[in-house]
């Protein structure tokens, strides 16, 4: 039997729920508990030493996929999830070669910028008040 496309709606609706709706007490705190638990995780590494008359040894080594991504959560739930690659778009406009020419009409110009800035500074010199007051 098929359902109602009403039904569908408000089933939808339904799964649609905010995370907070489901969280009691302080489930945030034990949460973040746990992460910090987990940047200390460890697991048993098993080793064969000749020097034992046994021959098999266990270890505690650091877990660092379990380190990893406990840090990586604390850090998204602190300062949020990093952007993908796939939302960055870069974008260059700018020309990576330039003709001998083109140099020259850029420095000129520079050198025409340059030239009223220093003018203007010169000119304003007569009629800047350059005595030293004392307060």
């Amino acid at each position: 039997m098929v359902q109602p496309v009403a039904d569908t709606t408000v089933a939808s609706k339904k799964l649609k729920r905010d995370i907070s709706d489901f969280l009691v007490d302080d489930d945030i705190e034990k949460a973040l508990l746990t992460l910090r638990d987990g940047l200390k995780a460890t697991k048993t590494s098993r080793y064969r030493d000749p020097k034992q008359p046994k021959g098999i040894q266990y270890t505690e080594k650091p877990d660092h996929t379990v380190r990893y991504h406990s840090a990586k959560l604390l850090l998204e739930y602190g300062f949020g999830k990093p952007a993908t690659r796939a939302e960055i778009s870069i974008t260059d406009d700018s020309q990576k070669t330039a003709s001998p020419q083109e140099i020259i009409k850029k420095i000129q110009s520079s050198a025409h910028s340059f030239k009223e800035i220093a003018d203007t500074y010169v000119h304003s010199l007569p009629n800047a008040d350059l005595s030293e007051h004392d307060e």
